[in-house]
């Protein structure tokens, strides 16, 4: 797998860890998710019910509840969506759908 998303997965880890600790309880709640969001931040991407559940780790009944307001996602996903909502070519690089950005070419830039 490629090192951004070997660093994804370890950043997640570590909000999932934090998430769980007692001190994070009581300081810091993240507030939901409106059902709305959950599909823009999908069409932001550019991918399907099915693939977009494919890369957040959900079935596309799951995430079809979460965009109908049926169901919230749990905390680890809904760190992810942010995650993506932020940075939505992360995901495609992370995938290997587009080059990361230490593998595009540079742009040239003629002499005048």
């Amino acid at each position: 797998m490629s090192k951004l998303f070997e660093d994804l997965r370890e950043g997640l880890g570590e909000a999932i860890n934090y998430a769980k600790s007692p001190k994070s309880v009581s300081s810091t709640r993240v507030r939901d998710f409106m059902p709305s969001e959950i599909q823009r931040v999908r069409v932001k991407t550019g991918l399907t019910q099915e693939q977009f559940a494919t890369v957040i780790g959900s079935s596309v009944a799951t995430l079809r509840k979460w965009e109908q307001g049926t169901r919230q996602p749990s905390a680890a996903a809904q760190t992810l969506i942010r995650v993506i909502a932020y940075r939505p070519s992360i995901v495609k690089e992370a995938l290997g759908i587009i080059p990361s950005p230490s593998k595009r070419r540079p742009k040239h830039i003629s002499a005048s």
